[in-house]
Parts: structure tokens; sequence; C-alpha cells
């Protein structure tokens, strides 16, 4: 039997039903990921299934174009559609060095060549009244296709910017075994209202109670003395609909799912869509062939708490060594 997107899901299922022990579930899990990244009709259902989405069409633009798979109360997955550059340089963070609390994450490239990523130590406070911090670097190396690599919880890391359109499986979970809140924080009403309930949790002490992760000291910034760390996450500004709109496109061009355009045109007879004429034009250049560019908005790239060039970091590095935490 052909293998398919939901055969992969049960797999994935039956790896973290298996074990109480995440990091055993992960370690299962990657073989099964690496095995969808190898099957080109996996990345098409995932495609479709973005394009079936309620409104899908009229969504505002974040770096990267995302598509969520599964979402459970074992793990969360996710494609990440990665768009280089306007120069399609490397040498470029796509966000701030970071860590996710008490997630862990398998990522494995299932599209394009990738790019560089970079993993470091947990931060240890340095100067806590300056929120300086001091990291170690752990690995510096590609993420190309088919490869996979893992993510500790607390763990610091960073991806650059790949040359061209980079496609990620991105499996995510506790570090601790399922609970109850695991489900409860599942439930569709509370899922919907997820960053307001977090804002809420954390206002009146919660949040450690219901293993909530609220990003607090989650990023840094390289500096001459180490690393700054950002109390709360400045988040990237939402782009316009119409940039979103070349992403996804260029995104179905490049993967050689032209004949999703149908599936597209069943979006727009859902309907209502922002920008008809503009998606009517992009599924004409899909069908025909005419090359459709990825876009990154204003603010997307070239912001201070988010890019950051291999030097930068190297010297924050540097500055670190030697340094006892407080």
């Amino acid at each position: 039997m052909p293998s398919t997107l939901s055969s992969h899901l049960a797999g994935l299922r039956q790896a973290f039903a298996a074990s109480a022990d995440k990091y055993a579930a992960h370690a299962r899990a990657a073989s099964v990921l690496q095995d969808m990244a190898a099957t080109p009709t996996v990345l098409t259902e995932i495609l479709r299934r973005h394009l079936a989405a309620p409104a899908v069409l009229n969504a505002s633009h974040y770096p990267v174009v995302s598509c969520d798979i599964e979402t459970n109360v074992h793990f969360g997955l996710v494609a990440n559609c990665w768009i280089p550059l306007p120069d399609h340089g490397t040498d470029m963070t796509t966000k701030a060095i970071h860590h996710h609390g008490q997630l862990l994450l398998t990522t494995v490239t299932a599209f394009g060549p990738g790019y560089e990523h970079w993993m470091f130590t947990q931060p240890e406070a340095v100067e806590p009244e300056q929120a300086v911090y001091a990291m170690r670097l752990l690995e510096r190396a590609p993420h190309p296709t088919g490869h996979a690599a893992f993510v500790d919880a607390n763990i610091g890391h960073v991806p650059f910017f790949p040359p061209s359109l980079t496609i990620t499986l991105a499996l995510w979970s506790s570090c601790r075994p399922k609970s109850w809140k695991d489900t409860a924080k599942r439930v569709p009403a509370l899922h919907k209202h997820s960053a307001a309930l977090r804002r809420l949790a954390a206002s009146v002490g919660l949040a450690r109670a219901l293993d909530l992760n609220i990003p607090v000291y989650y990023d840094f910034i390289p500096q001459e003395d180490g690393f700054r760390g950002m109390k709360e996450r400045i988040e990237f500004e939402r782009g316009p609909n119409e940039d979103y709109l070349y992403s996804l496109f260029h995104v179905l061009q490049q993967t050689g799912n032209a004949a999703l355009a149908r599936d597209v045109r069943d979006a727009v007879a859902r309907g209502p869509v922002a920008h008809p004429a503009l998606v009517e034009g992009l599924i004409h250049d899909l069908e025909s062939g005419r090359p459709i560019a990825g876009r990154l908005s204003p603010g997307h790239y070239g912001v201070p708490y988010a890019s950051f060039r291999a030097a930068e970091i190297e010297r924050a590095l540097a500055a670190c060594a030697g340094r006892a935490p407080a």
C-alpha cells in the first residue's frame, strides 16, 4: 500500500503512545518524519490540506508560510516553508537566538537545500541586573534535505536564511509525560483563545501549575559582552495579504504542485477573497509556469531584535568564554 500522510501520522501517534518518555518518542518519530520527507506525495497532501482551511487566501503574512498538519494531546506537527532573502543571502538569522522552554523539537528538512542551524548551551545569567547571559556553541551545521535535528528543552538555537525555498517538518511536544493538562489544552474552545489564556494565566500566577510555555527570557540578542535576554518576546509584525499570496503560490510552484491550482479555485469559490484579481493572476502564472517569487514583508528581516550575522554571534560567544554565571 502506498505511503500516505495519514499512514505517517498514524506512525507518529504510535511512536508517542508506545511510551510516556517523550525523548524516546521523538527518537522513534525521527525516522517517520524522514520517510515523510522522502515521499513527495506527502508534501502535496499537506499543501492540499492547507488550501482547504477556512479563509486560507485571506491570511496576513509571516516570514514563514506555516501549514498546520496535526495537533493532539501528544504532539503538534507543522510544515514550515522558509522564504529566502531577496538577495538569497545565507548569513542572516531568521529570528533571535531562542529556546522553547519545556518543549522538545524534532525537525526534518523535507524540501529544498536546507539552511545552517546553530545550537547553544542553556543560557546562564552572568549579569542578571542587565539581563546579560552566557552561552557556548554546541553545534554549527547544515540542515539539508532528509536531515533530522533534535533541539532539547531550554537549549538555545537559531536557523539562518536558506538560499532558496526550504520546507521543514517540525514536530513539537512537551518534555514531560502526558497528563490531564495536555488534554485540557487541546479543548477546541480553549485552544482557539490560547494566547489570551496564557496572558491571563501568567498574570494570576497559574502558568507553572498548568505547564504553560510563557516566553519570558526565551530570546537573546548577541552583543559585545555576551547575549542580552529579552524579557518578553517581540513577535514579527504581520505583513500584507498580498505578500502572503505571492509566497504561498511560490511554494506551490517550487514544489511542483501546480496541479493544486484547482484547490485554490475551490478556496476562491468558498470565498470571500480579499484580493480576487491578484489570486486569479497568480493562478494563471502557476498554471502557465510563469515564475512566481516569494516575498518577505518589511519588518521580516533586517530588524534589530531578530536579524544577526554569524560574525556578531561569534563575537558574543567569544565574550562568553571563561565567564562564570552570577
